[in-house]
């Protein structure tokens, strides 16, 4: 039978052992970080199924943990490394709260936005769209006012041409970044529910809304409006935001908590020194980490971030293709366009 501590990492750095961030980098924390995990650590060998097992069993007792800290009505965030196990573990904790009425049992279905994450080339291109998706206008553009959403009918020759009711209009390529591409997804929501905005905007009352922020739901109004605790209002027309029980460490700067918990994904490109700075630095009072392959995370851990996927990437290519690369930077200094 699988225990906590098989994939507790490292538990404890509130009080009189806290461990500074700086010195949560070095070399010596390294070191402590490795004999932490030494004795059991999951083998690389081990099957698909059984590793799916693990991370199921990890995100149940990261989740038995949250509510250990909720129940008590601590501050939390959980921190991951990609979106999919960042949608899981807000899933997970999300019906372990239901569960432990530790919020409300009633429910609301609201049809949110979820933006998928384009390019300004991509936002060109018509294979990205599909009939439900929606365009969202973050910024007034083409003759549409922010928070005005519609649907792609056409990509013209330098335009997006999209459609609400009652007009049709063309959003220039130049004002793409203007814009988000969404694709709608029911949330189940109640009183109590967390959510993070993914969208800057203003309420009715012109109370600013800001895109990372993490908000708690009051009540959903009969209208469709979600009072937040605040005292704030988000408009039916509002309606880009995701579950935020669980974040990314992006999206963690500049917040703070009494509790940080790391859920890993086990994911090498997705874990370095730069993320784990960022994690480690949250919580006031501890700093709890989940893993299924406790070797894994000190070794990605270790890794010096950016500079390192650079080498990696380098490593990877083709003498011909570094080749090009330094023809078009002489070329860039000579200030002749390639």
């Amino acid at each position: 039978m699988p225990t906590r501590e098989r994939f507790l990492l490292r538990q404890g750095y509130g009080g009189t052992s806290r461990v500074g961030v700086s010195e949560a980098v070095s070399t010596q924390a390294k070191s402590k970080l490795a004999r932490s995990g030494s004795s059991t650590a999951q083998q690389p060998s081990e099957s698909g199924s059984r590793s799916s097992a693990n991370r199921l069993d990890c995100r149940r007792f990261l989740t038995k943990r949250y509510l250990e800290l909720a129940a008590v009505k601590a501050s939390i965030v959980v921190v991951s490394q990609t979106w999919s196990e960042i949608q899981k573990v807000n899933e997970g904790v999300r019906e372990g709260l239901k569960r432990g009425k530790l919020i409300e049992t009633d429910e609301t279905l609201v049809s949110s936005l979820q933006r998928i994450d384009l390019t300004d080339a991509q936002k060109r291109d018509g294979r990205y769209y599909s009939e439900k998706t929606v365009v969202v206008l973050n910024r007034d553009a083409g003759g549409l006012r922010r928070g005005d959403q519609c649907r792609m009918i056409q990509i013209g020759e330098d335009s997006l041409i999209v459609e609400m009711p009652g007009k049709i209009r063309r959003i220039p390529f130049k004002h793409l970044d203007r814009v988000s591409v969404c694709e709608p997804k029911d949330v189940a929501l109640a009183a109590g529910d967390r959510l993070q905005l993914k969208a800057n905007g203003k309420t009715a009352d012109g109370k600013l809304i800001a895109n990372g922020e993490i908000v708690t739901v009051s009540k959903v109004e009969a209208d469709g409006r979600i009072r937040l605790q605040d005292g704030r209002v988000l408009e039916k027309n509002y309606r880009q935001f995701v579950r935020g029980y669980a974040v990314t460490s992006y999206a963690a700067q500049g917040k703070t908590a009494d509790h940080v918990i790391f859920a890993d994904s086990a994911i090498k490109a997705a874990t370095n020194q730069k993320q784990w700075y960022v994690t480690i630095s949250r919580g006031r009072k501890g700093v709890e980490i989940f893993t299924t392959d406790k070797r894994e995370l000190r070794e990605n851990v270790i890794r010096s971030g950016d500079r390192e996927l650079a080498l990696e990437l380098t490593a990877k290519m083709s003498a011909k293709q570094l080749t090009g690369i330094q023809a078009r930077k002489q070329i860039r200094k000579r200030g002749i366009r390639a």
